[in-house]
């Protein structure tokens, strides 16, 4: 079947079941649909209808896999998967949060379901469903519940999980050896302009506490740029906005651009699949967002004792002995045997490692979203805030995003708010004895006492997933703080008086490294053999630190970097009792604490860093020369750094033409703001998934972009049609002005009820 069989019908009129009153769609030459309707829930409708005319398929998957039933779809593959996200359940909880939904909300969520049936049922069936021979249950506001849960969980848990295993097999100095550094100096993002002042690592204390010997993995963590400048700084007069959140890079794209407009708001921007918004970026024609993820710890794990009862299995707490509750989950498998697992439950939360019907102790996950959360209502005032003032209030709605957002309003006013709903608990970084009652939560921390400013006198916000705020912030937040990305952003905005929106484009384009400069130095000064070594060593005391496509010394920097991980910190954790898993980006981010540093844990027996670097350039240029060449002026760091869209039916060798994308070379890495997270098969696993650039002065000029391109349908043309503008650091427009929405409309479609 060719997939231009089962495109969307985008033209015409069409009936569908659930509208109040007609909906205009009008979509436009580069594949944004722009709604309009005349009603809120109306508008909700046409959201929900575009989405499943575009992404079916994609949300289809991120339903099932919010419900662990992804392996019944696809693969055995996803077995493991299901069984983690019905442990954690976020199903259960999301079929509980529905009863306790606003009247309002409801509403909103009832219309975005109701738009994906009518789509359902009066659309083609999306390509993949023919080649699985799928047929989709309807939509319920239930299931786009479970979806924000399932993006929102944040996998502390499973980190945690590592750090304990880290520290129970290794000692505690090894886990604080995987915790970011936040040096003396480093940025903050509020208040703005301030530095961390040199205070030891805060969590130093915390890792020392660790017991137990608990297993796992760690998940892989998101990041983003954004920032906001006052309209003193700029040439229009009026605030700059700009963002680009960094994720897996996926077919479909990780986001949907949508433009709805109804009588009571008007809002453009990405949106998630399979849950109304925006939510993380976009504007609503008087205030615009950004944010980055703020990565908030609303995870703890507890170490549980465990008695065989003459009942069942029972968990220790304050002196006396309780039944775990149980559940018993059926798996099914496409292709393959179904199969049963019992979920364990004590009052902290799942069990997510160890089986109290043969262990003596297990640990259980108390999670900060557990109880009912309230975000649709938060969206709804961002939708409809008019003032900056007003769309703080709905930022700090939001329970489950945990974001630093950026803001502005046609006033001129710019703010910062740091949002989500966090745990009162102390920051203790691996899994904590349940039994004894001494690490209960305090409740949550109040909402007004979030980070928070406006307005600052330096006249910008910057947040890059670097730390948040001074050490005498009364609350612990998070561990996590990456500073390299932000404090090249405060090189580059710092360093100029005015800006306008092609300053914001060649910002969100820059491939300096500032991690790559301090280590480009230590690296020139390595003993070297003559020769090929040497001429390597020559490209690192000349580079500027940029991580060009046409850069050898970008090619021969992240190769060293490379032989440097494999003989210590992999090697490192190999001494670990059981495995433990470390995403490429937290890989590079312990090797430059530890260079940087001048931390010896990691070390080989006998070896200083020198020494070791002096044998990484060596090694990585002959590996180099016998693949590239033996000439470093020829080598290119493209050649090797590759973004590679792929689809999750692509795998399948006669899909795959159809579906995936050849890989393109590119510029930056994870350390840059144009973010290219590099794998270690040196395809790249993440980017930048949207850029977006907003004048206050005019949003009908805002410009955006949404790799590789808005549309999730094989066969459309906007499928792919945003690679090369996504390369090149190029924009279109984000029309709101019906005018120019159908000065450039390439079809329109009008849903009656």
């Amino acid at each position: 079947m060719d997939p231009k069989d089962c495109l969307a019908i985008v033209d015409g009129t069409l009936h569908a079941e659930g509208l109040g009153a007609p909906v205009t769609i009008v979509r436009d030459c580069w594949g944004i649909p722009h709604v309009r309707a005349q009603s809120s829930h109306d508008a909700f409708f046409g959201q929900g209808y575009c989405m499943a005319q575009d992404r079916l398929w994609q949300i289809e998957l991120i339903r099932e896999m919010a419900y662990g039933r992804a392996a019944a779809l696809l693969n055995r593959g996803l077995l493991g998967l299901d069984q983690q996200n019905r442990t954690l359940g976020f199903a259960r909880l999301a079929a509980d949060e529905w009863k306790r939904q606003s009247p309002r909300a409801r509403s909103a969520l009832a219309g975005y379901a109701a738009g994906i049936n009518a789509a359902i049922a009066t659309q083609p069936r999306p390509f993949e469903f023919e080649q699985l021979g799928h047929t989709m249950a309807p939509w319920s506001p239930v299931d786009s519940l479970a979806i924000i849960k399932l993006v929102s969980n944040g996998m502390q848990w499973a980190t945690k999980l590592k750090l304990g295993q880290v520290s129970a097999a290794l000692g505690p100095a090894a886990a604080n050896a995987l915790l970011p550094v936040v040096p003396e100096g480093a940025n903050l993002i509020v208040p703005s302009g301030l530095r961390w002042a040199g205070r030891p690592h805060p969590f130093e204390l915390d890792v020392a506490r660790a017991m137990g010997e608990p297993d796992g993995v760690v998940a892989a963590g998101g990041g983003s740029n954004c920032w906001v400048i006052d309209g003193s700084k700029t040439a229009s007069g009026s605030p700059l906005v700009a963002g680009d959140p960094h994720l897996p890079m996926s077919l479909p794209a990780q986001w949907y651009v949508v433009h709805m407009e109804c009588p009571e708001f008007t809002a453009a921007g990405p949106c998630n699949p399979g849950y109304p918004g925006p939510v993380f970026y976009g504007h609503n024609t008087k205030v615009a967002w950004t944010m980055t993820h703020a990565q908030g710890d609303r995870w703890d794990l507890y170490r549980e004792r465990v008695r065989r009862g003459a009942d069942g299995p029972e968990y220790l707490y304050r002196g006396e002995w309780h039944a775990f509750q149980s559940r018993t989950e059926h798996y099914e498998v496409r292709g393959g045997d179904a199969t049963t697992a019992t979920v364990w439950s004590t009052r902290h939360g799942p069990v997510v490692f160890g089986d109290p019907e043969n262990d003596d102790e297990v640990i259980a996950a108390r999670w900060g979203l557990a109880d009912a959360c309230h975000d649709m209502d938060a969206t709804l005032d961002v939708l409809h805030a008019s003032t900056a003032a007003e769309a703080r209030a709905g930022f700090r709605g939001y329970d489950s995003v945990s974001g630093n957002f950026c803001f502005a309003d046609r006033a001129g006013d710019i703010g910062y708010q740091y949002a989500g709903r966090l745990p009162k608990h102390d920051p203790v970084l691996v899994p904590v004895p349940g039994w004894t009652g001494e690490h209960e939560w305090a409740g949550y921390i109040p909402k007004g006492e979030l980070p928070a400013q406006e307005n600052p006198e330096c006249g910008y916000f910057i947040t890059a997933n670097n730390r948040t705020t001074t050490p005498d912030y009364p609350h612990y937040l998070s561990y996590m703080a990456y500073r390299f990305r932000a404090d090249r952003l405060h090189e580059l905005i710092d360093g100029q008086e005015r800006f306008d929106r092609e300053d914001m484009r060649r910002i969100q384009g820059d491939v300096t490294s500032v991690a790559a400069r301090a280590l480009a130095a230590i690296f020139a000064a390595a003993p070297v053999a003559a020769g090929l070594p040497e001429q390597v060593r020559a490209l690192f005391a000349t580079w500027d630190s940029m991580l060009s496509p046409d850069s050898a010394a970008a090619l021969a920097f992240d190769a060293v970097c490379e032989v440097l991980t494999e003989r210590t910190l992999r090697a490192f954790l190999a001494r670990a009792a059981v495995k433990v898993s470390v995403t490429p980006t937290e890989e590079r981010r312990i090797l430059i604490d530890q260079i940087q540093g001048g931390e010896m844990i990691m070390l080989p027996a006998g070896m200083t860093w020198d020494a070791l670097i002096g044998e990484a350039i060596a090694s990585a240029s002959a590996a180099l020369a016998e693949t590239f060449g033996d000439d470093p002026q020829t080598w290119r760091w493209d050649s090797r750094h590759e973004m590679r869209w792929r689809h999750n039916l692509g795998r399948q060798p006669e899909l795959a033409d159809a579906l995936n994308l050849a890989p393109v070379g590119i510029g930056g890495d994870g350390t840059t703001v144009f973010a290219t997270t590099p794998d270690h098969d040196k395809s790249v696993m993440a980017g930048v998934s949207y850029r977006q650039i907003f004048d206050l002065s005019d949003l009908n000029a805002a410009q955006i972009c949404i790799p590789p391109g808005n549309s999730g349908q094989p066969g459309s043309p906007h499928y792919a049609d945003n690679v090369e503008r996504w390369c090149d650091v190029e924009y279109h427009p984000l029309f709101i002005d019906w005018a120019d929405i159908d000065a450039n409309a390439e079809a329109r479609l009008e849903l009656v009820p």
